[in-house]
């Protein structure tokens, strides 16, 4: 799977620097409010807290006979949390992708191969580190009013600390409905199989009688380390979006639930967002 990363992207700026036919620069700006940051399995070990989330974005694109396009980024991404900042980071990357419609028109289907990397630099040590993701999606639109969009996704963070390394593969099916040219509301469904992490107070001995590998954490400032400990498991979430363009800018109110399963209790997230992303 790297190498496959690594061959999409040596391709795509090979080719994409020497004519970029359109080129766009992006920023976007977001807070989240999460109520269980931990990925807490008990109620008492369930901590709350705001992000802000900053990304600036610089790319182009160059379009080709016979309905192919490729595209490719650079980016800067920044997080600072309001309680814990031992989680904030701040992370350079790259990106890009290869389109194809079949076609001329508007409902024609859209195919895309879409590959990015980043490497993190984390407030805290241990979660350091570098990754990327591979994904395949395809669009299609239904009517003037509809975008139904499909993807499966690949992704892999190789962190300092072993405790913070993620793998998991990911399904999206997205449906986007527009009022005009103002309003959309959009639903998706997620389901995600792969690493996660979980905190907790200690002791667990639990934890320990069946021989998960545990790290001592000092992230979320109590009286003694809390335990990180990971797994795989299975998450499935579901979302809903309400976006408000404004003039060539957007608006984005967002809420998301996700349920996390495995041989343990498992735990719930809900996240809710507002999204500002303006070209210039």
């Amino acid at each position: 799977m790297a190498r496959l990363l690594l061959s999409i992207l040596a391709v795509i700026w090979a080719v994409l620097p020497a004519a970029a036919q359109q080129s766009a620069r992006q920023l976007s700006s977001e807070l989240t409010w999460h109520d269980n940051i931990t990925n807490a399995e008990r109620p008492q070990d369930r901590l709350a807290d705001l992000e802000w989330r900053t990304e600036f974005r610089l790319g182009g694109q160059r379009i080709f006979t016979g309905g192919h396009r490729v595209l490719g980024s650079v980016g800067l991404r920044a997080e600072a949390w309001a309680r814990f900042g031992g989680l904030n980071l701040i992370a350079p990357g790259f990106a890009g992708g290869w389109e194809f419609k079949p076609g001329l028109g508007p409902h024609r289907p859209v195919f895309a191969a879409e590959a990015e990397g980043e490497g993190v630099a984390a407030t805290e040590g241990a979660r350091q580190g570098r990754g990327g993701s591979g994904r395949l999606v395809v669009r299609q639109r239904i009517g003037a009013s509809w975008l139904l969009t499909a993807g499966h996704e690949w992704r892999r963070f190789d962190a300092r600390g072993r405790a913070f390394d993620r793998t998991g593969r990911e399904w999206q099916l997205r449906a986007a409905w527009s009022a005009g040219t103002l309003w959309s509301l959009t639903a998706e469904a997620r389901e995600r199989v792969g690493d996660v992490v979980s905190y907790s107070q200690p002791p667990r001995p639990d934890l320990e009688a069946i021989g998960k590998p545990i790290t001592l954490v000092d992230t979320f400032e109590q009286d003694v380390p809390w335990i990180a400990y990971y797994f795989k498991a299975r998450t499935r979430s579901g979302a809903v979006e309400l976006q408000r363009t404004l003039g060539r800018s957007a608006l984005t109110l967002r809420h998301e639930y996700r349920h996390t399963l495995h041989a343990g209790p498992g735990y719930k997230n809900h996240l809710t967002s507002l999204r500002f992303s303006t070209p210039f």
